[in-house]
C-alpha cells in the first residue's frame, strides 16, 4: 500500500537533531525519507531520497525511531510505503 506523505499519521514523529557539521556549513532545507512501515506501525526500512547530504543521516535515524498508527485495509493491518518530510531551518 502506498501512503504518500506520512507525517500526519505518526503516533510519535521523532524530530532529528540538527547535525553540528550541517549547522556550521549552513546546510538547510527539506529532507525526504522513504519509509516502509509494518503492520504494527513500526518503521522497518528508511532511506533518504532527497535533501542535503549533511542532513540525510539525521533524518533517516529519526524516521527509524518514529512510530505510526497501523494502516488497515478491510480491517486487516497492512504494510505501508510512504515518505516523511523533515524541514531543517538554519538558525
Amino acid at each position: 500500500i502506498s501512503g504518500g506523505v506520512l507525517n500526519g499519521k505518526a503516533v510519535h514523529l521523532v524530530q532529528p537533531p540538527y547535525p553540528p557539521i550541517a549547522r556550521s556549513a549552513h546546510a538547510s532545507g527539506q529532507v525526504v525519507v522513504q519509509v516502509l512501515i509494518d503492520e504494527n506501525g513500526n518503521v522497518v526500512a528508511a532511506h533518504a531520497t532527497s535533501g542535503h547530504p549533511l542532513l540525510q543521516a539525521a533524518a533517516v535515524n529519526a524516521a527509524r525511531s518514529s512510530k505510526f498508527t497501523p494502516t488497515k485495509l478491510s480491517g486487516q493491518p497492512v504494510k505501508v510505503n510512504g515518505v516523511i518530510i523533515y524541514n531543517f531551518v538554519a538558525q
